[in-house]
């Protein structure tokens, strides 16, 4: 039995739409094979060493050999018809934007929502009424033309195949699109208000429904709930428990109860894009075991070196750093710790806070993951001048600061690099040439990148990403 009115709920027309093994099936096309059909995998290091990671595979791939994406490399089978190709970023993040372009092609630009470099929302509540005026057609038909019509022009300009989720809402959208048009043949699925008994608190794994990690699983659990159905129907004192701040998930909780009933009240068009991002950071899957802290602490320097590089570049202070080591067995424990600072942007200061985290929690376990972020940023060009710290000093390294990013920024990162990351151990270089971190690493590859090159495989390309928030329940 429903909880809420969906009488009163926003009724939109929402595509969320995902291109199909996104990597996988580029290079798939690249190659004049078919995405559906061709066996290939996406490797950070398309070579024998197997120390790299799959970032993709082609579902023929997944099929065949039982793999899927973040799987190691050393762990992929043979097969005589296998294809390994190196990830081209550059490649992907242009297909993305010829994939967006389609999309603007069916509604307005505050309508279309470009949630990752693989997946984006539309909202055709509007557009309806222009491609499909017949008042013979249903609702429920002009969706559906509406995705046909769209999965066709994605192909026609570009050769990939996409699954769409339709839903009243962008979360009803999103659910459809990760439960159940994946693996229907038309690649389309429809979740309605009126679903969210059936489909919305029959999804099987607690952790297939969109925000929910492991970690909340386990809290979830704690208060006696393992399904959504539990989830949307709480008793009072399991809402006190989840809701409650100090003990349990807060406005996070509230927005989980109200998604498990289906409730999002996001318009796509009332989305800021112009949001200033709280935090920047980095982190990256080591390509081997580091079991010598000296060469991990090579690998934090460089991060915290990166991240300073970006937030200088967007003009900003941060006041809080963040560190996060990651174990390689599951058998050891990692940290993530972070210490709250004066605000600074200097890459001296920020190496060495990087550090103190690291060697006060720090035991001897071996890394596999390293993460970097600065947060409670300051966007000002203003400094406070550190009472403990030569004012001549601060000065002189703010400059030196400005003189290396403007030398990177214009004969690319290794054109100034420091003698510990040509040691073993060391990744700057290495990743000196990636776009957005992958092939090695999560985003934020900004503050290290090459200068652009003349030819096309390496030119840089930039397009924008905004999150919608996914919980206007109140």
């Amino acid at each position: 039995m429903a909880n809420f009115d969906y009488s009163k709920e926003p009724l939109r027309d929402i595509l969320f739409i995902d291109v199909k093994s996104f990597y996988a099936s580029v290079e798939c096309q690249m190659r004049g094979l078919d995405p559906l059909k061709a066996i290939l995998v996406v490797m950070s290091t398309a070579d024998n060493t197997g120390n790299g990671l799959i970032l993709a595979s082609s579902p023929m791939a997944k099929k065949v050999l039982g793999v899927s994406n973040v799987t190691r490399a050393d762990n992929l089978p043979p097969h005589p018809d296998l294809i390994k190709a190196p990830p081209r970023m550059n490649l992907y993040v242009k297909e993305n934007l010829k994939i967006n372009a389609v999309f603007r092609n069916f509604v307005a630009e505050e309508d279309l929502l470009i949630y990752s470099i693989d997946e984006s929302v539309m909202d055709v509540t509007a557009s309806l009424k222009l491609f499909f005026p017949s008042e013979t057609m249903t609702r429920q038909e002009k969706r559906w033309a509406m995705a046909k019509l769209i999965q066709k022009a994605v192909f026609d300009a570009t050769g990939l195949y996409v699954t769409v989720g339709i839903g009243d809402n962008p979360l009803l959208a999103k659910l459809a699109l990760d439960n159940e048009s994946k693996h229907n043949d038309s690649l389309i699925a429809e979740w309605r208000y009126e679903d969210v008994e059936k489909k919305v608190w029959s999804i099987p794994e607690i952790t297939d429904f969109w925000g929910i990690s492991g970690r909340t699983k386990k809290r979830l659990y704690n208060i006696g709930v393992d399904n959504i159905r539990q989830l949307a129907n709480l008793s009072d004192q399991q809402k006190y428990q989840l809701f409650n701040g100090k003990t349990g998930l807060g406005v996070m909780g509230q927005q989980l109860y109200h998604h498990a009933n289906g409730i999002d009240r996001t318009i796509l068009s009332e989305e800021s894009p112009k949001a200033k991002s709280k935090s920047y950071g980095n982190s990256q899957v080591l390509p081997r075991n580091y079991t010598k802290q000296q060469e991990i602490e090579i690998v934090v320097k460089e991060m915290a070196e990166q991240v300073a590089t970006r937030i200088r570049r967007h003009g900003c202070l941060t006041q809080c750093v963040s560190l996060f080591v990651g174990a390689a067995h599951g058998d050891d424990r990692g940290f993530s710790h972070q210490m709250k600072i004066t605000a600074t942007d200097s890459t001296k200061k920020l190496t060495e806070y990087c550090l103190l985290i690291f060697r006060k929690y720090y035991n001897g376990f071996v890394v596999r993951h390293v993460g970097v972020t600065y947060s409670q940023l300051i966007f000002t060009s203003n400094r406070q001048l550190d009472l403990f710290t030569d004012p001549d000093q601060e000065i002189k390294q703010e400059n030196i600061d400005k003189i290396v990013d403007l030398i990177r920024e214009k004969y690319g990162f290794t054109a100034l690099i420091h003698a510990s990351s040509k040691l073993e151990g060391g990744r700057a270089v290495a990743r000196a040439g990636l776009v957005g971190g992958h092939a090695g690493g999560a985003g934020g590859m900004d503050g290290i990148q090459e200068a652009p090159q003349n030819n096309n495989e390496n030119e840089e390309v930039v397009t924008e990403i905004r999150q919608p928030s996914f919980n206007q329940f109140y």
